[in-house]
């Protein structure tokens, strides 16, 4: 047996170690995450499709800053899966699927250990994120883009129009979720339509070429179908003209709240992979790797990534999720391919580094992800359990459309869609009300309000104690808007004010959650 055998032999079995720790890791997840429930932005986006569906129509009756891409795949992942917190845990995994396979094929060349590698760790960092993660926007995107990605490498490998208009598919549903991920599908196209134009290096089924110009007419042809979608359903819920004053009112305002430094950004867009990704930089600087068109496809969803999680400057979790989708394949398939090559002595410390760096992912950062999510206490929603007592108590079913929520993602709507009760208004975000005085957006948000809750006021008012975003807790919000403060004594009686006794853990942080205020109308308040 040649030294070189024998090291090939014992890589291929450092490699499967390592793809059995981090499979059994991903597995605990799965196991230890079924039965999470269905809290956070999901909740809310769930409620706003069941409004949908009844007859309000998004943006001209329900404000919110989502792009209608959200609400469709909310509303067809709803359809498929269910409604409730079970069906959302399958779509959830769902996604993790889809990009695991999205991986294969970008990285099929380094064989199968790098899919392992990327998948596993993909789906352990969305775990350890904490409950309010579940299928998120950003995963739905992040899992579109590395889909149409890894259909553009089918269309390069084998010169297929039908992946070239498949790619343009997906590029276009993620564009009706987020716009911003357009120039990353123009990007790759353009370069999949350089390499394209020219014979493919080995046979392949199909031409041996494809010409720019029927390269971008069958991706310009995919990409059209989700915003023709999108569109369409605008038209039917006659809602074009209300979805383009929100392009220019309630999405400007939005993207302007919660700005975190650019040092808090750029350390949590790779946290908790810094340390593979210091030690990917130092592979690169010693390996240099050929930029092909492989490393380039990953590498522009690698800019794409990062720059979209620094323009959205609030650093929430979920926002990573489309750099990830790229960056661990990249790396994955650069410290897959640079560890077995060792001619040089420079190739030897790379591919030691590599090494290292499979064992920091696979021994370490996978098993500590999943004991970090056995610890997380999915069972403490005292916050929905009692509210939703209270609101059985005040008149359950008879509340509907004679509640009111002054909150965002606090659990107030949470408790809504599970009792299935429609609110007297579409007004259900609170930070367009308690911003700043003075401005128009602001102004124009309370102008509603007085309009439709001051004039007609409902039998319950549900004020929670945080403002979204970047609003202060413990009910100063109040303080923003007097106006509001005043309607409530003059008009409302304070039934119920709940404070969580203990502190709940549903991310990595143990911390106090959200407190509420009922409040009843005290021509109707009987008690």
């Amino acid at each position: 047996m040649t030294g070189q055998h024998r090291n090939t032999k014992a890589l291929q079995t450092f490699r499967l170690a390592i793809a059995l720790s981090l499979a059994a890791s991903t597995a605990l997840f799965v196991a230890w995450s079924w039965h999470w429930p269905l809290v956070g932005d999901a909740s809310l986006i769930h409620y706003l499709a069941f409004l949908i569906e009844r007859g309000m129509p998004p943006y001209r009756v329900l404000g919110d800053m989502n792009m209608p891409g959200s609400f469709l795949l909310e509303m067809a992942a709803m359809k498929v899966f269910g409604g409730g917190a079970l069906a959302w845990r399958l779509y959830d995994f769902t996604l993790l699927a889809v990009a695991f396979a999205a991986f294969r094929i970008l990285t099929a060349r380094a064989g199968w250990f790098p899919a392992i590698f990327a998948g596993t760790l993909f789906a352990l960092v969305h775990g350890r994120d904490g409950l309010a993660q579940g299928g998120q926007r950003d995963l739905t995107m992040a899992a579109l883009l590395a889909s149409s990605t890894a259909l553009l490498a089918i269309a390069i490998r084998r010169r297929a129009w039908w992946a070239t208009a498949a790619f343009g598919l997906l590029a276009g549903i993620a564009f009706t979720i987020k716009p911003t991920a357009l120039p990353l599908s123009l990007a790759q196209l353009a370069i999949a339509a350089g390499v394209m134009r020219k014979p493919a290096r080995s046979p392949q089924p199909g031409p041996a070429v494809l010409h720019p110009v029927w390269t971008f007419f069958w991706a310009a042809l995919g990409i059209a179908v989700g915003p023709a979608i999108a569109f369409a359903f605008l038209l039917r819920e006659q809602a074009v003209a209300a979805f383009w004053a929100n392009l220019h009112g309630m999405v400007p305002y939005y993207a302007g709240l919660g700005h975190r430094p650019l040092g808090f950004l750029l350390l949590h867009s790779l946290s908790p992979l810094l340390a593979l990704v210091l030690i990917w930089f130092a592979v690169l600087a010693l390996a240099r790797p050929k930029l092909d068109w492989e490393r380039g496809l990953l590498l522009s969803g690698v800019v794409f990534g990062l720059l979209s999680y620094l323009i959205q400057a609030r650093g929430f979790p979920y926002y990573r999720y489309p750099l990830l989708a790229f960056l661990l394949p990249l790396m994955a398939f650069d410290f897959s391919e640079v560890a077995a090559v060792t001619r040089t002595p420079r190739m030897k410390l790379a591919a030691a580094l590599s090494v290292a760096a499979l064992a920091i992912g696979g021994l370490f950062l996978g098993p500590q992800s999943a004991v970090l999510i056995h610890r997380y206490r999915w069972w403490e929603t005292g916050f929905n359990t009692t509210l939703e007592a209270s609101l059985t108590r005040l008149g359950g079913p008879a509340l509907a459309g004679q509640i009111q929520c002054i909150d965002s993602i606090s659990g107030c709507g949470t408790t809504l869609y599970r009792m299935r009760l429609p609110p007297a208004t579409g007004i259900l975000l609170d930070f367009p009300l308690f911003g700043t005085d003075g401005v128009p957006f602001v102004e124009e948000s309370r102008a509603r309000f007085r309009d439709a809750v001051f004039a007609h006021p409902p039998r319950v008012l549900v004020v929670t104690s945080p403002l979204y975003v970047d609003g202060p807790g413990d009910y100063l919000k109040l303080d923003r808007w007097p106006e509001f403060e005043a309607f409530l004594t003059q008009d409302y009686t304070l039934d119920s004010d709940w404070k969580p006794t203990r502190t709940q853990r549903w991310w990595s942080r143990e911390e106090f959650g959200p407190s509420y205020r009922i409040y009843v109308l005290k021509e109707t308040n009987t008690r």
